[in-house]
Parts: structure tokens; sequence; C-alpha cells
């Protein structure tokens, strides 16, 4: 499907924050796992306590590849209109697909381990 340059760049900006959004969250994820490590010392909690800090970890990496991965793209996108200032409005570009369905199983995957994340500190707190 084509689209502009204009709806395509928005849609940059929005993944972008929606990617930094989800780094932040990590972070304050990563500190409420701490405490539970603090707090509990049995075998189960740590075993699940590091089964969490590797989901997390790889999450995070994944995260970073994808906001450069989107900033590259932003920038093609941001360079492209420069050189056709009167085609920004004009629907000429295709959609990347394989971004959008990158993003797709990158809020997935981020809910899911929230979710499960969450279950895990009720049962431990």
């Amino acid at each position: 499907m084509k689209d502009t340059l204009t709806h395509l760049h928005l849609i940059c900006e929005d993944w972008k924050r929606e990617l930094s959004f989800y780094k932040d969250e990590m972070t304050i994820l990563k500190n409420r796992l701490l405490e539970v490590a603090y707090k509990n010392t049995g075998k189960e909690v740590l075993i699940s306590v590091e089964h969490f800090e590797n989901k997390f970890r790889i999450i995070g990496i994944h995260i970073d590849e994808m906001l450069h991965d989107v900033k590259a793209k932003n920038k093609s996108l941001l360079d492209e209109a420069a050189e056709k200032p009167n085609y920004i409005s004009v629907k000429m570009k295709e959609t990347d697909e394989n971004l959008e369905e990158l993003m797709h199983s990158t809020r997935t995957d981020f809910t899911a381990t929230k979710k499960e994340f969450y279950t895990f500190l009720s049962k431990v707190l």
C-alpha cells in the first residue's frame, strides 16, 4: 500500500515514542524485580527472578534495535522529503510492512511479558 512521506514520518514518530515508553517501563520493571530478589531468597522465586532478568534483557536489546531501525527509516523519509518537497503529500511511498510487523510483535511481547511479570508479583508479594 502506498502512503505519503508525511504520514510515514508521523508513524515513525509515534513508534519512537512508543519504544521510548517501553524503555522507561522496562526500567521500572527491572527495579521492581530487584526488590523481589532482595526480599525473597527462595529457590523457586530466584529461578523466576533469573527468568525475568533474561527476558527483560532480551526485550531491552530488541527495543534498542527497533529504535535504531525506526530512526533510520525516519531519517531516510526526511532525506527523501528534503529532496522532493513537492511530493511529501503524494501517496508515492510503499509502507514498510516488515517494520510494522516487528512493531506489532514488540508490542505483543512486551505486553505479554508485563502481564506475566505482574502475575508473578501477585504470587510473591
